[in-house]
């Protein structure tokens, strides 16, 4: 009796077996070595980030400096400090005689800052002598900030129809103003009082 045959193996096969375990085995491989692994981070929400010089944002203007804001006021400085408009019977009375008296100068000051001394100058006028016009001098001393407030004038008895009053002198060194009416003229060519025609104003 003859023994069985023993069964022939496949080459095929085996080689496709053998092709499939290296695939499998080469993708394996690359994603362990190959893909990149994440790392926790923990971020303090709280924490201020760093901004560099390269982040900041041209177009963004910066606040202006209390340096600005204080030349903005001494160079313009008829839009922020002003005598408000005198009315007859309320801000100064003209008695029977002619004479004027209770005179209240009503002073605006729109700047952030107490003012130390403001000197006005008081024009008593009477049209009807156009030879008559007396001045008086007085000065104020701390005029709060605000839209509006009165300071009595000089006491003088003398015949007037109306009054103009004017600002002839500013000092603050709150925001280092220091003006004179007497040098305004020539605050553009030679400086005014700080001697830059830029910034004329300024207290030296």
């Amino acid at each position: 009796m003859r023994e069985k045959e023993k069964k022939k193996s496949n080459p095929f096969l085996i080689f496709t077996v053998l092709l499939l375990v290296a695939i499998v085995a080469i993708f394996v491989l690359k994603l362990t070595l190959f893909t990149p692994k994440e790392t926790p981070i923990s971020i303090d929400k709280y924490a201020p980030e760093s901004v560099t010089k390269n982040d900041i944002d041209p177009s963004i203007a910066a606040p202006n400096s209390k340096e600005d804001k204080n030349q903005e006021f001494r160079k313009n400085w008829k839009n922020y400090i002003s005598i408000a408009t005198l009315h007859k019977d309320i801000d100064y009375i003209i008695a029977p005689d002619g004479r004027v008296s209770n005179l209240n100068v009503p002073l605006i000051n729109k700047t952030e800052y107490p003012i130390e001394s403001i000197t006005i100058k008081v024009n008593y006028i009477n049209p009807g002598n156009s030879s008559y016009l007396e001045t008086r001098n007085f000065e104020v001393k701390n005029v709060l900030p605000g839209n509006r407030t009165s300071y009595p004038g000089p006491e003088i008895k003398v015949n007037a129809v109306t009054l103009i009053c004017e600002i002839i002198k500013i000092h603050s060194a709150n925001f280092n103003f220091c003006f004179d009416k007497d040098l305004s003229i020539d605050s553009q060519t030679n400086g005014g009082f700080s001697g830059n025609p830029l910034d004329p104003w300024k207290c030296k």
